[in-house]
């Protein structure tokens, strides 16, 4: 009867934590193919990635060395052009590409040095070979020099930067109509989650998507909150994301010359029940008691379970 009784209770055991793990969020894996590889010899560290489907091509340019000549790639990653702009940027770190419009962020500052930062317009891009003009606006950030790797533009044009820290990132925005003539004020609007080093916002949607080097979050732009996690599979380091010129896919860039780029699915379900804190204190409320009933409601089962366990032992041990 102590054999019965003992292997009851674990089968009990067992089943109260099975019904716990399988109550608590859960993080999906992407399944992820290469793309394309960057092979072209002056493509030495890739600072971001624009899809253009006017163009049907990306853009791309060096975070170091030929900081102001940008390049277009095919879908098979071949250099198709250039353009060049006379400017002198300190720290290219990210290229976005909304309607007709090419988005170059000149916003790293891995030294905390930098008094502003600047983002390059250009309308109409050509990998033409010619130097092209360009408008320029300047943001500073409120609290002093930050370290931005990831430039966000949304399909109304708002510029939002986000910083690349250890521990976790800042969401800035700029004014919702930005001024080339003075200095722009960024406001912070939201967390991130730490090392992030590109996104872009999904078209046609109030979303957009953040990287880092391990996982992809789908965010949400009207609260910053986090919308769904996506782990990716082991990979080189990166600094680049954008949408596939098929709209159905993300692109991922990987750093350092001969870099891969690979494709995975853009994640559209909430796959997880964690959000990024918001800086509205109700929303952060509602959001902490949203997951703390799933919590509950796990622990609240394995009870019942436990009690249930006890009970029949109980009744075994009486007999």
């Amino acid at each position: 009867m102590t054999r019965v009784r003992r292997a009851l209770s674990g089968f009990l055991v067992i089943m109260a934590a099975v019904l716990l793990i399988g109550l608590l969020p859960s993080t999906a894996v992407a399944q992820a193919t290469i793309a394309f590889t960057i092979k072209d010899p002056r493509i030495v560290s890739p600072a971001g990635l624009a899809g253009d489907t006017n163009a049907e091509l990306y853009w791309t340019a060096n975070r170091t060395g030929d900081q102001s000549l940008i390049y277009g790639l095919t879908n098979s990653g071949t250099v198709t052009g250039t353009f060049n702009y006379r400017a002198r940027p300190v720290d290219v770190a990210g290229l976005a590409m909304v309607g007709d419009t090419l988005y170059v962020g000149d916003i790293g500052d891995r030294n905390g040095s930098r008094n502003f930062v600047t983002v390059y317009l250009f309308d109409n891009p050509r990998a033409s070979g010619l130097t092209v003009t360009y408008r320029a606006y300047d943001f500073r950030f409120p609290d002093g020099p930050r370290n931005a790797e990831t430039l966000l533009v949304s399909e109304a044009g708002r510029i939002l930067l986000v910083t690349k820290d250890n521990d976790q990132g800042t969401i800035y925005a700029g004014p919702r109509s930005s001024s080339p003539l003075g200095m722009n004020r960024l406001t912070r609007v939201g967390t991130a989650p730490a090392n992030v080093t590109d996104g872009v916002f999904l078209p046609g949607s109030e979303q957009f998507v953040l990287r880092t080097n391990t996982a992809v979050y789908l965010m949400d732009a009207a609260n910053y909150r986090t919308l769904a996690t996506v782990e990716l599979p082991s990979q080189p380091p990166g600094n680049a994301v954008a949408v596939g010129l098929d709209g159905e896919s993300l692109l991922l860039g990987s750093t350092g010359r001969n870099a891969k780029v690979y494709s995975i699915p853009i994640p559209t379900e909430p796959v997880t029940a964690t959000a990024t804190p918001s800086p509205e204190p109700e929303e952060e409320e509602d959001e902490t008691a949203l997951s703390g009933r799933g919590t509950l409601l796990a622990i609240g089962l394995a009870a019942v379970v436990a009690i249930v366990a006890g009970v029949v032992v109980g009744v075994i041990r009486d007999r």
